[in-house]
């Protein structure tokens, strides 16, 4: 155990921000079969405003959100895609909707009933970016599978494919008179295309990275990109030559450089703007090349130094997506934060703000001891739920992002998270962290849990052992020796008396907390074990393992009395019901299983998330059961009585 001392303790406490927002709600419209509730829309992809500015499509993990720009105010789902969508645009005459998803495929859209029209197959990795020409006749996408494709509006049929690109394509655009495209991708060229002929005109690099953006101004003098170096470059469309790069000032670099995080040309082509990791956007002048203005999120922030000062979380709240409006009088851009911010561009003043998007991906998920609370932890913050009345209490955030594990404590006062190779104690109530760490283990934590009184904490690691904790005094009580790889995860058993241990190494061990002796070793799998729960009697202990099973075992034995085989041998975490006849487990990453365990039937599946499915648990009175994902979303589920 370390103590913290003078700046490192500043530091701990200067990122945390405690927030109450009582704004937010579950959402109980566009749910999948067998849920209640919802947490979140999903993780913000991309931006688009109709040709009329009236209504905003935005991209997400869980399909295209529709909203009226005017008020914020949300006004459908489009959910075909089966996975994330991560572009999108307007047709010039506002009559279609384009979107390119992970899951391959690019859809066209009704803008105006939402109705789906055409699904367009052909590329074979995740559509990265789709773009109507100007007479809204061709649409070109680009994937990782390194090709842009063209295809024909009104037929939905493909009329080109090009080839070049060594690497995924991340970006194209149309040059304003629809002759030429523009690309840019992971092989850090920048590339022009003859649109009919398909040939290509030019080939030029710059960037000393992946380019993510590339896009004309709307009066076809200039083309920019901005790239993984961080850089924001000028160019001449037409002969390829480098203009000039978009340089910083002074006070940018006093706050250690905020990096671009998109970009977006005004309608006029006078004005670029940048959206940045420190959550401003930042207005540049095209013909000078230099700053010009700074939207901020808050409104009394005269300048760059007091928007920097007023950002709390830079990176977490960095605008990942900007676009003008077609009349230029308005900006919108989407931060990580989950926040869509509207800005007047004559006033800087941002006029309407939509919530509710999530911006970073579920690490787990829990229920306070009493049932009253339903924390929801993310990278860099831990949301406070009612989950009886579907409100957000609180909102703990924090700038250190490498959480890989999260615990809530018996007595609902305090939060331990895992980061790297510490364990953090963080304080449920104030947001603060505790002035001490926990710190031992020489490989990555994997797992964190409280022993049932509270009062010890136990953490695994790759490292291959377990340390055992004295939660007040932060002392280090005990390191558990005997796994041969590494440690996957650790419980305690309902007395508290015992704790139980996974690894890679193919073994469950049961360890006496008194004596730190190894009481049993359970073997019967075929592979590494992952995840493990106690049944809440603790007569018995599920494990998961990459062999493809689900193992019940008998605690005083030793012995497994169950093994559940399901289809696939993909799936990870697992929970018992309160009453412990059901377990559920995670199943290809996708699905939720719930098993009967005396019969090891499947009883239920519960299907829905996009992304991945990163944790499940149960309400303390069973009646639901929660999940998380890596589309940010949170899922409650109807369990039947």
């Amino acid at each position: 155990m370390k103590t913290v001392f003078s700046v490192l303790v500043f530091l701990a406490a200067s990122v945390i921000c405690f927030s109450d927002a009582f704004g937010q709600a579950y959402m109980r419209e566009y749910l999948p079969e067998g849920a209640k509730a919802r947490i979140g829309k999903g993780n913000v992809y991309g931006l688009a405003y109709s040709p009329d500015s009236t209504r905003l499509a935005v991209a997400s993990t869980i399909g295209i959100w529709i909203y009226d720009a005017r008020t914020g105010e949300d006004l459908k789902l489009l959910a075909e895609h089966t996975e994330s969508v991560h572009s999108i645009a307007f047709s010039p005459d506002g009559s279609m909707l384009a979107s390119g998803s992970s899951d391959e495929t690019i859809r066209l859209w009704d803008a105006h009933t939402g109705e789906p029209k055409a699904t367009l197959i052909g590329h074979t990795g995740f559509v990265r970016s789709v773009v109507f020409s100007p007479d809204g006749r061709v649409l070109a996408s680009g994937g990782y599978d390194k090709t842009i494709r063209l295809w024909d509006t009104h037929t939905g049929e493909p009329k080109a494919t090009l080839t070049g690109h060594t690497d995924r394509v991340y970006s194209v655009a149309f040059s304003p008179d629809g002759q030429t495209l523009a690309s840019g991708g992971r092989d850090e060229l920048i590339r022009v295309w003859d649109v009919h002929t398909g040939e290509q005109l030019q080939a030029f690099a710059g960037h000393a990275g992946y380019i993510s953006t590339v896009a004309y101004a709307p009066d076809g003098e200039t083309l920019v990109s901005y790239g993984g170096d961080g850089k924001t470059y000028l160019w001449h469309p037409k002969t390829g030559e480098f203009l000039r790069p978009l340089e910083r000032g002074a006070e940018d670099i006093v706050f250690n450089s905020p990096l671009v995080y998109s970009i977006a040309y005004s309608p006029d082509s006078t004005t670029l703007a940048c959206g940045m990791d420190d959550g401003t956007v930042q207005l540049w002048d095209i013909r000078m090349g230099q700053r010009k203005s700074i939207l901020t999120k808050h409104p009394d922030a005269d300048t760059a130094t007091d928007a920097a000062l007023k950002t709390v979380n830079k990176g977490t709240s960095g605008v990942k997506s900007v676009v003008f409006s077609p009349s230029g009088a308005m900006l919108a851009g989407a931060s990580y934060d989950g926040t869509i911010h509207f800005w007047d561009t004559a006033t800087g003043v941002s006029q309407q703000v939509v919530t509710g998007h999530t911006a970073r991906f579920v690490r787990t998920v829990m229920y306070s001891s009493h049932g009253r609370i339903l924390a929801c932890a993310r990278l860099g913050s831990i949301e406070l739920w009612d989950p009886h009345t579907g409100t957000l209490r609180k909102t703990i955030n924090s700038d250190v992002n490498r959480w890989t594990c999260v615990a809530y404590s018996p007595d609902n006062v305090t939060f331990a998270y895992g980061d790297y190779r510490t364990v953090w104690l963080l304080d449920a109530n104030t947001g603060e962290h505790n002035e001490t760490v926990l710190s031992g283990h020489k490989d990555r934590i994997t797992s964190v849990d409280f022993s049932p009184d509270g009062s010890i904490l136990a953490s695994s690691s790759a490292d291959e052992t377990i340390c055992l904790w004295e939660v007040v005094t932060g002392d280090l009580r005990n390191i558990l020796v005997g796994h041969m790889a590494r440690v996957q995860q650790v419980a305690f058993s309902p007395t508290g008396q015992t704790l139980a241990s996974t690894s890679d190494d193919g073994t469950i061990r049961v360890w006496d907390i008194n004596t730190g002796d190894v009481i049993k070793t359970l073997v019967g799998h075929a592979g590494g074990v992952g995840q493990l729960a106690f049944s809440p009697t603790g007569q018995t202990l599920a494990s998961t393992s990459d062999d493809g099973t689900i193992r019940v075992w008998d605690i005083n034995t030793g012995e497994p009395i169950k093994t559940i085989t399901p289809a696939s041998d993909r799936f990870s975490s697992i929970a018992y019901s309160p009453d412990g006849s059901t377990l559920a487990s995670i199943v290809d990453r996708k699905n939720i299983h719930l098993w009967s365990v005396h019969s090891g039937e499947l009883l239920q599946t519960f299907t829905g998330h996009m992304g991945y499915i990163s944790a499940i648990v149960f309400s303390p009175d069973g009646r639901t059961l929660t999940s998380g994902s890596s589309g940010g979303t949170v899922f409650l589920w109807e369990i039947a009585p």
